[in-house]
């Protein structure tokens, strides 16, 4: 792993955990094993290199978007069911950079508020505009219903999918993976042909 990529994750972690003030560039330092200066070589900013971290999980999230319709599903439903599981399983991962993202999507620092939900919401438009695109190519099939637009299925799909992002913080993978069961039983019937 290159320096580069190695601070961006320490920086992830420690900044999902501590928060923004609680992640300093020395625990960042301390953590990929440089000299303070040395990670002022790579990052002039604690700032800059808070940004950078929040473009790149902006970015993985729409490639990780785009990889869950890349399934073996036969057909629609599979297609889309595997997409659902695909990110249940992701979000009961706890992984860092869904810790950073539910953190600084609710609380972004003080004075980053704009550029954060921006970097955010333009990720969240281009992982909708993926899935809208699956349910446009459904509904041509005639395996989606047309009662329901593709903008309104995106909202269904991934407000389910929010619902058992926080619930990821007190229950554990098996009652989430019930509950996303039962979502996506309800989802489904909501938006076949």
């Amino acid at each position: 792993m290159h320096t580069k990529e190695k601070i961006l994750l320490e920086g992830m972690e420690l900044f999902a955990t501590l928060g923004y003030h609680g992640a300093s560039m020395t625990k960042i330092a301390d953590r990929v094993g440089l000299q303070k200066s040395s990670l002022y070589t790579h990052y002039n900013s604690k700032e800059a290199l808070f940004f950078d971290v929040t473009t790149k999980i902006a970015g993985d999230y729409v490639e990780f978007v785009k990889s869950t319709f890349e399934n073996n599903g036969q057909t629609t439903q599979e297609k889309l069911y595997f997409s659902f599981q695909a990110h249940v399983k992701d979000l009961a991962n706890h992984d860092s950079s869904i810790e950073f993202y539910n953190r600084f999507s609710s609380y972004p620092p003080k004075g980053f508020e704009d550029r954060v939900l921006k970097i955010l919401r333009e990720s969240e438009e281009q992982a909708r505009a993926v899935f809208k695109e699956e349910i446009t190519k459904a509904q041509a099939d005639g395996d989606i219903t047309e009662d329901v637009s593709p903008e309104e299925a995106a909202r269904a799909f991934y407000g389910l999918l929010d619902g058992l992002s926080y619930e990821t913080s007190y229950y554990n993978m098996d009652i989430i993976e019930s509950h996303g069961e039962s979502m996506w039983k309800v989802f489904w019937r909501g938006v076949k042909a």
